[in-house]
């Protein structure tokens, strides 16, 4: 968590919004972690091959079921966790620091 935090850090001071105080800093930086998170998350689900998503929805729908157990079926299912996750954050941050005009021209 700590890489996200600091990645997430160098994209507000990137963006140089003026007037930031360091609490209003935090509550941003908080929330644009969990955004990035389920982004993550979504993108890593969605990179799954076809033929693992049912085992895969037993899985989550086990009351049991531990973080490290859905990451590890993840890895096992042949994903590369490590490019799915650098592309997903790199689509992040040049969202984040887009102008409202260079959004409306995508």
């Amino acid at each position: 968590m700590d890489q996200l935090q600091t990645f997430i850090r160098e994209i507000i001071d990137a963006k140089q919004l003026p007037g930031l105080t360091e609490e209003a800093k935090q509550h941003l930086s908080d929330e644009m972690q969990e955004v990035l998170i389920d982004q993550i998350n979504r993108a890593l689900i969605e990179a799954l091959p076809d033929e693992k998503m049912d085992a895969f929805s037993a899985l989550i729908d086990t009351e049991e079921v531990t973080d490290e157990q859905v990451q590890g079926f993840i890895a096992q299912s042949g994903v590369d966790i490590e490019k799915v996750t650098a592309k997903t954050m790199l689509a992040f941050r040049e969202l984040y620091l887009q102008t409202p005009s260079q959004r409306a021209e995508a």
